[in-house]
């Protein structure tokens, strides 16, 4: 019997979209800022409280998921004693770091001139939010019933989708700040389909790895995917619309027009990405659960046929008196 993933949504996949997007679009600029670059010094600032404002909404989200929300804080009671709090302790630290760097562009701040500040903060923030992309595959790797999560190029495949989400809000962040024909939103461009093509090979490469993994839960999860039940939502929404079509038009087109568009699909080619992945995964029947649990209208026939046979029997008892 298939089960699919029972507790985690939609609200933990955009959880998941939204602190990837915003952390790798504040680490590309980042590391262009810290490269020198003038038009990254001049956009920082309102990219970085941009970022602060996914990580925090998307912080939001999880806690709405949580069973006992007023509990959410006993997840740290234990720092490092689990995935889970590992990922809570990166996030709590992620999420002021990106706003103390954001904090350093803004002239009426009383620490903004200090350089030396700002590139260590940079450099501690840059770390902590790789740690904040790559999480969601760790804590997902963990899930030892479901063998589809349990690849080891699930993190890589969660790091680079991340950044190709990341650069694609960069460049629509370029479009909003007036720097569309900039060189720095064409180095970007450039980067971001050389990304897409890595996502092009990567994410249909980790689902037929599963597809031929030796767990039987894995190859099941896999095909809900290849051709399966979300197999449209995989090749239309992922691969096609979501990594092919935004990497030839960065490729072949430099207008704002066509620069938008790419950016737009591959944002939407990336929650899509952590919808079907972690609603594909099947976990590992437990013992008992061979067949599936009865239905309404089977309980009810099988009520009628017992209250059936009860009665048969008092009309036979009632003749041998």
């Amino acid at each position: 019997m298939e089960k699919q993933q029972e507790y985690w949504a939609s609200l933990p996949a955009w959880y998941f979209f939204l602190a990837a997007m915003g952390a790798m679009m504040f680490v590309t600029a980042a590391v262009t800022d810290l490269l020198g670059n003038p038009i990254a010094g001049q956009i920082n600032g309102w990219v970085s409280i941009v970022a602060f404002v996914m990580a925090a909404f998307g912080a939001l989200l999880l806690l709405v998921e949580l069973t006992h929300k007023s509990r959410g804080h006993l997840v740290n009671a234990r720092p490092f004693a689990s995935v889970m709090s590992f990922g809570s302790l990166v996030q709590s630290a992620y999420i002021p770091l990106v706003f103390l760097y954001a904090t350093c562009f803004f002239s009426f701040v009383p620490w903004a001139g200090i350089g030396w500040l700002k590139a260590i903060l940079a450099v501690v923030a840059i770390i902590t939010a790789l740690l904040y992309v790559t999480y969601p595959g760790i804590e997902l790797a963990e899930a030892k019933g479901r063998a589809f999560w349990n690849g080891g190029g699930l993190i890589g495949v969660f790091l680079i989708n991340g950044t190709a989400t990341g650069m694609a809000a960069l460049l629509i962040m370029l479009m909003v700040l007036g720097q569309a024909d900039s060189a720095y939103t064409a180095t970007i461009r450039n980067l971001s389909a050389a990304v897409l093509v890595a996502q092009l090979f990567t994410v249909p490469g980790y689902v037929l790895g599963m597809k031929l993994s030796s767990a039987e839960e894995a190859r099941r999860g896999a095909a809900k995917l290849w051709n399966g039940e979300f197999s449209k939502s995989f090749w239309l929404g992922i691969v096609i619309l979501g990594t092919l079509v935004p990497l030839v038009c960065n490729l072949l087109f430099s207008s704002v027009y066509w620069l938008v568009i790419a950016a737009v699909l591959t944002l939407i080619g990336g929650i899509s990405f952590r919808i079907d992945f972690l609603r594909a995964a099947v976990r590992v029947t437990l013992p008992g659960e061979e067949r599936e649990e009865m239905s309404r209208k089977e309980i009810a026939q099988l009520a009628m046929t017992l209250e059936g046979c009860w009665q048969e029997k008092a009309r036979w008892l009632n003749a041998q008196k």
